[in-house]
């Protein structure tokens, strides 16, 4: 094969490769802006003109950058080189899955929040005797709710979709105390 030839694969790879960040920033409604500071916070410096030139495939990434780029999109690298229609199925996938841990992680961190408001509240409460004694039971009768109660409200609200699907909760589950 001619080095022509090899250059128009190299190219056309390059190309292919810019084409799937391109769609994978679509999806996340990145900027070249917001990849850099993906790729940066994954420990690799990418200044926001690189990643302009990799999206625009004026640039190949460098081994370094391809591995942050595919982790910040929650996906590999082999992904990333993988035809675009290939990639975008993957794509999907990988989207709906970060959808799913950043919920579960935003979840997690409200429930730490929850919970560190009301020992606060509740000290507040302990050493001021001038809250209204109306406001003060409503206070201690929410107080008395962890934030797994609260977080329940929000599951009634929209569990009936595990039954569509089929899903039984699993039998540790405090839902299934209720």
């Amino acid at each position: 094969m001619g080095s022509t030839d090899q250059q128009n694969q190299q190219d056309q790879r390059i190309q292919q490769l810019a084409s799937n960040i391109r769609s994978a920033c679509r999806v996340r409604r990145w900027q070249a802006g917001e990849l850099a500071d993906e790729v940066s916070r994954r420990g690799v410096t990418l200044t926001e003109e690189a990643a302009a030139a990799l999206l625009a495939g004026d640039r190949e990434p460098l081994i370094g950058e391809a591995a942050a780029v595919a982790a910040a999109f929650g996906t590999s690298v082999d992904a990333l080189m993988t035809s675009p229609d290939d990639f975008e199925r993957t794509l999907a996938w990988t989207s709906v899955r970060h959808s799913y841990k950043e919920a579960r992680r935003r979840l997690m961190r409200s429930a730490a929040d929850y919970e560190t408001a009301a020992e606060m509240l509740c000290d507040y409460m302990d050493g001021d005797s001038h809250i209204p004694p109306l406001e003060r039971d409503d206070l201690e009768h929410q107080l008395a709710q962890s934030c797994a109660w609260v977080a329940m409200d929000g599951y009634e609200d929209h569990n009936p979709w595990r039954k569509r699907w089929g899903i039984d909760v699993d039998p540790d589950d405090p839902v299934t105390k209720i």
